[in-house]
């Protein structure tokens, strides 16, 4: 008897070589950015299966008719006990033949920039962009690190982020490193970066907007932008800058939140607007009356819930301002006028220069003093 061996992957792909979707072209619909850079799998996932040849209704591939059941099983694949016939994935990762063998690696290594030749890039798995993230594309992957810089693109991680070269942004696309865990940056200038844990920048933080969940460490300068801090800040040399550049600090909420926050008052905003338009249009016709005047009624009921949702956010941050007496904003260099700091629902302009400080709440006041040597 003669098998076959059926695979749920495609066991040609090559990854140097893709093309966008045929489909899309003659749909006239190309996509430039998404171009299938890898094949991911995820642990216990169905990667081939033995068949009896007789079985097959198509024309089979002569290259993968089989004498007998035996698998070309390679690294971090395994059979099922229970079903001999299937070959699995034994972790997340990307599948492909590795010399005969069908082989899943969890770790993807991009040995060049993201770019048109890549397109953007999803991955499961591990992931080492040996290149940079260029303008308009965008990386995802689990633990993530980038040799070169991002330069106007886009990457999250699942877990950890360590950016090598650093972050720009551009005045045409939004620049942006999202970590689920700790985000380590050599230099962060004119983006947004969030992260779920501690934020690490080697350099400077200049002109961007910051989420960190935990704490913030900048080891040079931090001047404009806004940057949001659960926790405590510690920049090493410069704080603001001598031109008194707009550079505003909030402690002690959780950034998320604030995200969320700022993200219903941009919606209520538009809702508000379109109600004003749709009350002009309808003047005092009652609610059933037209088109019109019932679409307005729901963009009131709308509005009203994503107020009261935003009500229950700012409740939850005042019940969590128990721990605002703990953080700090620390400065072992030079505070430059300009600075703006919030402690939770505390603010203090910064309206001389200081040196050497330490900024915390003390009576429900934002105070200053001499960092302790001790």
């Amino acid at each position: 008897m003669r098998y076959y061996l059926q695979h749920f992957f495609d066991p040609d792909f090559d990854h140097t070589t893709r093309k966008p979707d045929e489909n899309a072209i003659r749909n006239n619909t190309l996509d430039l950015f998404n171009l299938g850079y890898v094949q991911n799998v995820i642990k216990g996932q169905i990667l081939a299966q033995i068949v009896p040849l007789d079985s097959l209704s198509q024309r089979p591939d002569p290259r993968f008719i089989l004498d007998t059941v035996d698998f070309p099983a390679g690294q971090n694949t395994y059979i099922d006990p229970e079903y001999p016939q299937y070959l699995l994935a034994a972790t997340n990762g990307y599948v492909f033949y590795n010399e005969g063998r069908i082989t899943v690696k969890s770790l993807l290594n991009v040995r060049q920039d993201v770019s048109f030749h890549t397109g953007n890039i999803n991955f499961v798995g591990d992931m080492a962009i040996h290149g940079a993230v260029r303008s308009g594309f965008s990386i995802l992957g689990n633990n993530v690190r980038i040799s070169g810089l991002v330069e106007g693109g886009i990457a999250h991680s699942a877990s950890n982020m360590l950016v090598d070269g650093g972050v720009r942004g551009n005045t045409s696309d939004h620049c942006l490193v999202d970590s689920g865990g700790k985000l380590m940056i050599n230099f962060l200038e004119k983006a947004e970066a969030r992260a779920r844990g501690n934020i690490v920048i080697n350099k400077y933080c200049l002109y961007s907007t910051v989420y960190a969940g935990n704490n913030m460490l900048v080891k040079e300068q931090l001047y404009g932008g806004t940057i949001n801090v659960f926790s405590s800040i510690y920049v090493g040399k410069q704080l603001g800058n001598k031109a008194g550049i707009p550079t505003t600090i909030f402690i002690g909420y959780d950034p998320l939140i604030i995200r969320r926050m700022e993200k219903q008052e941009t919606f209520i905003s538009s809702l508000t607007q379109a109600i004003t338009h749709l009350k002009a249009i309808t003047k005092d016709l009652p609610p059933e009356a037209n088109d019109a005047t019932v679409k307005l009624q729901q963009l009131m009921v709308q509005r009203d819930n994503v107020i009261a949702q935003r009500r229950a956010i700012a409740k939850k941050l005042i019940d969590d301002e128990h721990t605002i007496n703990a953080c700090r904003l620390i400065v072992p260099g030079i505070v430059y006028p300009g600075v703006e700091i919030s402690i939770g629902k505390f603010f203090r302009p910064i309206e001389k220069i200081y040196e050497n400080v330490v900024f915390h709440l003390e009576d429900n006041e934002i105070v200053s003093g001499p960092i302790s040597s001790s």
